[in-house]
Parts: structure tokens; C-alpha cells; sequence
């Protein structure tokens, strides 16, 4: 499945396709540090989460002239039962710092959104966001995400918002 936008295509990731391209765009320090590669302490491991990751089926790519500019990961969130659950997602998502700022991420998760919506299968989306990160705080609200809470993350030991987005079932 591709999704096209007005300036992007929006696809699965693959390992044969875009590992090199997913390892240089995480390895860039504004990335690594914002989505948490960073805390990756033996790097000889980056390869393996990495592919892990690409094996994902809900990792996507964005992609502006055939070129990866960032990534949307969407995963089953797991319940307070402790099973995952398909209604329900977690999704997060990053750029390269030269596409930030440009609407890029507000195109694709619109265009994501709509996607699922057509799907009808998941209900609900959560997405943290660390606190200071307003550019972030700012899309999903405007992606229509309402605040739930605000926590301090117990690894990263920094604050996060966390925001949740009810799907509404497209009537036919």
C-alpha cells in the first residue's frame, strides 16, 4: 500500500529497500536523541532494532522526490490487561531537521489518519510527546489529539504529554 499526498508517498518499510537510508536518517543526532535511538547503549545492537523496526508492519516511510525524510511507526498498544490490542495504536513518528518545519508530518499523519479511518479497524491512536517539544504538542493538536495526561518518562527521566485521537467510523 502507498499512500500519495500533495509532495510525499507514504509506504511500509522494507529492510532490503530502506535499511541504509532508515540507519542514516536515525543516526543523525536531532533524530537519535528526539525518538529515543540515542539510548541504544551498545551500538553494535542499532543494526538489529533498526531492522526490527523495518520489519514492522506498521512502519512507514515519507518519502519527498524518492528520498526518506521521515518515518511514522505505528504499533498495537497494549492494554492495562497487558495484551495488544489491534483497535488500539500507539504511533510515533520523526523527521530529518532540513524537512522540519515544513508541513510534511501534518500531510502524512493526515493522510495516514484518513487511511486508517477507511479501515474502520483501529479506534483509538496515543502519541507522547516530550513536553518542551511544542512543534510536536502543536501537530497533534492540530490532527485533532486531545491532552490525557503529562508523566515523566522513567527511562529518559524527562516529562512527556500524552495525547489520544478517537478515529470516527466513516459512514457509507
Amino acid at each position: 500500500m502507498a499512500i500519495y499526498t500533495k509532495r510525499l508517498m507514504i509506504r511500509a518499510l522494507s529492510v532490503a529497500d530502506d535499511y541504509a537510508a532508515y540507519a542514516a536518517l536515525t543516526a543523525l543526532p536531532e533524530v537519535s536523541a528526539g525518538a529515543g535511538f540515542d539510548l541504544i547503549s551498545n551500538p553494535r545492537m542499532m543494526p538489529s532494532a533498526l531492522k526490527r523496526q523495518l520489519r514492522s508492519p506498521g512502519s512507514y516511510g515519507l518519502f519527498k522526490d524518492d528520498e526518506l525524510i521521515g518515518a511514522i511507526l505505528l504499533f498495537e498498544r497494549i492494554g492495562q490487561s497487558g495484551q495488544a490490542s489491534e483497535q488500539h495504536a500507539e504511533i510515533s513518528y520523526f523527521l530529518a531537521p532540513s524537512a522540519w518545519h515544513c508541513g510534511y508530518m501534518v500531510e502524512a499523519l493526515m493522510a495516514l489518519i484518513e487511511e486508517l479511518q477507511q479501515r474502520q479497524v483501529i479506534k483509538t491512536i496515543v502519541a507522547e510527546a516530550f513536553s518542551d517539544n511544542q512543534a510536536s504538542i502543536n501537530l497533534l493538536k492540530r490532527l485533532g489529539f486531545s491532552f490525557v495526561t503529562e508523566l515523566r518518562d522513567p527511562i529518559i527521566g524527562r516529562q512527556k504529554v500524552v495525547y489520544e485521537l478517537v478515529l470516527s467510523p466513516i459512514c457509507g
